[in-house]
C-alpha cells in the first residue's frame, strides 16, 4: 500500500503524527503545497522540488500570477491541482503507483476532486475544522462554505472526523460521505519522558496553557476563572505560553484581574520547550470556546498531566473519567472550582498510568490500524 499525504497551503499541515501513524501500514511520500519552493526543484518539473535529505517529502508551488500572490478561484487552484498531479506521476514512475491519497481540511485543495479522477487516484479527508461545532465566536460556515465541503466529501472515499463531535455535527447538518472517526494521533516520538512527581501540601500548583493569543479564544475566560480559583487556593500559579495579537490584551487582562504576582506570560515556544512544560506542569487548562480536536491538551494527557478545560471538540473522548475535569465553554465560574478541584485532587493522580493510556489509544499503531482499513477500503473500491 502507498499512500500519499497532501497538505495544502492555507492548512496547518499535518505533519510528523499523520505520517508516522499511516506509515505503520503504508509506504508514506508527502506531498506539501507551498508558497515557494525550499527545496531542488525536480528534474523537469521546475515547480516542485524535493530536499535530498527527505527523499519522501515533495514540495509543490501554488500556482501565481503574481510573484507575490497567489492566484485565486478556480482556475489557480486547477493549476495548482494540475502540479501536484505531475508530482504525483513522477513519484508514481520513482518508487510505485499511489494508492489512495490523503488529504486535510481545512486546507485541502480545492480541486482535490478533480485532481483525484485526472490522476485515477481515490481520496479520503481528515475534517479538523472547528468552525462546524459552531460558537458565537466561530459562527458555523455558510452555504458557499457547505457547497464546498459537500463536493469535497461526496467524491472521498471516506470523511474521516478527528472527534466524535466532528463526525455527529456533520451528520447534523446532512454533509455527504462516508464518515468514519479517526482520531488526530500523537507524535510520541517526540514525547518527553513522564517525570516522577512527589508532593507535598504546600507546594505551588503549577497550571499550564498554551496556544495561539487572539481573540475569541477564551483567554479572557481562564484569567478571570484564575483569580477567582487563586482566592481559595493560593497554590495556584499559571504560565500561558504563546503570542500573537492578543498578548498585550490577554497581559491587561491579568493585570486587571489582580493575579498578576501569580501569572506570567511566557511567549511563544517551540514545540519541544512546550512538551518540557507540560510534562513539568501540574495540570493543562484549555479555555477555548470552541476546538476540533485538542491536540495541546492530548500531549499534556501523554505526559500524565491533567487537563482542565471546556467541553468542546475531542476533549471528552480525550480526558475520559480520570484524565481530568471538563467544564461548559465560556464559563469562568465553572472552570475556577474545576482548577480549585483539580489542584486538590492532584496526590491522588497517577500520571504514569494516565500517560501509558493515553499513548496507547492515540498512539501511531492504534491510529494506523484504523486507516489501514480505511486504505484498503479506499483502494478496494477504486
Amino acid at each position: 500500500m502507498r499512500v500519499a499525504m497532501l497538505s495544502g497551503p492555507d492548512g496547518p499541515g499535518w505533519p510528523d503524527a499523520w505520517q508516522r501513524a499511516a506509515a505503520t501500514v503504508a509506504d508514506v511520500v508527502e506531498l506539501a503545497v507551498v508558497g515557494s519552493l525550499s527545496a531542488l526543484p525536480l528534474p523537469g518539473l521546475p515547480f516542485a522540488g524535493r530536499d535530498p535529505r527527505w527523499p519522501r517529502r515533495y514540495e509543490i508551488e501554488a500556482a501565481h500570477r503574481e510573484r507575490s500572490r497567489p492566484a485565486a478561484g478556480s482556475t489557480g487552484q486547477r493549476s495548482t491541482a494540475g502540479r501536484v498531479e505531475a508530482v504525483l506521476r513522477f513519484a508514481g514512475a520513482e518508487g510505485g503507483a499511489i494508492d489512495v491519497l490523503h488529504a486535510h481540511t481545512p486546507g485541502a485543495v480545492g480541486q482535490l476532486p478533480w485532481l483525484s479522477k485526472a490522476a485515477g487516484i481515490p481520496y479520503v479527508l481528515s475534517e479538523h475544522d472547528r468552525r462546524w461545532l459552531g460558537h458565537p465566536s466561530r459562527p458555523l460556515p455558510g452555504l458557499l462554505d457547505r457547497r464546498r465541503a459537500a463536493r469535497l466529501y461526496r467524491e472521498a472515499a471516506a470523511v474521516l472526523p478527528v472527534s466524535d463531535a466532528l463526525l455527529a455535527r456533520i451528520g447534523e447538518l446532512g454533509l455527504p460521505g462516508r464518515h468514519l472517526l479517526v482520531p488526530h494521533p500523537v507524535d510520541a516520538d517526540a514525547l518527553p519522558d513522564v517525570p516522577a512527581r512527589v508532593r507535598i501540601s504546600q507546594d505551588p500548583v503549577r497550571i499550564v496553557a498554551a496556544g495561539p493569543l487572539v481573540g475569541n479564544e477564551g483567554w479572557d475566560v481562564l484569567v478571570d476563572a484564575f483569580a477567582e480559583a487563586l482566592d481559595q487556593d493560593a497554590r495556584l500559579r499559571l504560565r500561558i505560553i504563546g503570542d500573537g495579537p492578543g498578548s498585550g490584551a490577554v497581559h491587561e487582562h491579568i493585570q486587571r484581574s489582580g493575579a498578576g504576582g501569580a501569572a506570567v506570560l511566557a511567549g511563544g515556544l517551540g514545540r519541544a520547550e512546550i512538551l518540557h512544560a507540560l510534562a513539568h506542569a501540574d495540570l493543562f487548562a484549555d479555555p477555548r470556546h470552541v476546538s476540533g480536536f485538542g491536540t495541546t491538551a492530548l500531549d499534556a494527557l501523554c505526559c500524565g498531566t491533567p487537563v482542565v478545560a471546556a467541553r468542546t471538540g475531542a476533549l471528552p473522548e480525550l480526558v475520559g473519567g480520570d484524565g481530568g475535569i471538563l467544564v461548559p465553554p465560556s464559563d469562568p465560574r465553572a472552570l475556577a472550582r474545576a482548577l480549585v478541584e483539580a489542584a486538590a485532587e492532584l496526590p491522588l493522580r497517577q500520571p504514569w498510568a494516565l500517560a501509558a493510556r493515553t499513548r496507547r489509544h492515540f498512539g501511531p499503531q492504534a491510529v494506523g490500524a484504523r486507516l489501514a482499513t480505511v486504505y484498503t477500503e479506499a483502494s478496494g473500491r477504486a
